[in-house]
């Protein structure tokens, strides 16, 4: 014990740090807890999605899927993607990309922040640096539809057409609603001579 510290202070001191790591370990308990949720409700949204029929029902459950992974348990984190995400939409694409590089670093186990860096680098035309960053969207997120169809739109334009069919079944498989299945997998099924699924 330092000479200049009272007993007193000593015990304190002592005590507010044991607060402190109790705090610390009830937010990281109820942020496992929300985590387990939000992957449950995932889990119940991706199961309904495959078996309905209707497209507006379809819709719904594709946007309330988008919505779940927009939430990372964290409103700092939350309102820092909110920021990233607005960033994007004006264009700003470097100041965004340095928000999301601090989300990742701070969040790394959360796969939307991989996943709209992922389109920043797409959109900046760095397609190798947007598949690496897809892979960890897939590692953390394998039923991300947004994601494999990002595959999709990068192999389309690398020329790679076959690669690019294949991930944007692979999205289709996940998630039968997908847009580009109404005009852009029919048209690389045609050029291709494939089948349509």
């Amino acid at each position: 014990m330092s000479a200049g510290l009272h007993p007193g202070n000593f015990i304190r001191l002592v005590a507010a740090v044991a607060l402190l790591a109790a705090s610390l370990v009830q937010v990281y308990a109820q942020s496992d807890v929300d985590a387990a949720a939000r992957a449950q409700r995932l889990d119940g949204l991706f199961a309904v999605l495959k078996t309905t029929k209707d497209q507006d029902e379809g819709d719904a459950i594709v946007a309330d899927i988008w919505k779940i992974w927009l939430q990372s348990g964290s409103t700092d984190m939350d309102a820092r993607m909110e920021h990233a995400t607005r960033l994007m939409g004006h264009g700003l694409l470097q100041p965004a990309l340095g928000v999301l590089d601090e989300i990742i670093a701070a969040a790394p186990k959360w796969a939307e922040a991989w996943n709209k860096r992922a389109t920043i680098f797409f959109l900046l035309g760095e397609h190798e640096r947007s598949l690496a960053d897809i892979e960890r969207v897939l590692a953390l997120e394998p039923r991300h539809f947004g994601a494999l169809a990002g595959i999709g739109m990068i192999r389309s334009q690398k020329g790679e057409l076959r690669e690019a069919l294949n991930a944007y079944r692979r999205a289709l498989a996940v998630n039968p609603f997908l847009k580009e299945r109404l005009g852009l997998i029919p048209a690389l099924e045609k050029q291709l001579g494939e089948q349509p699924l």
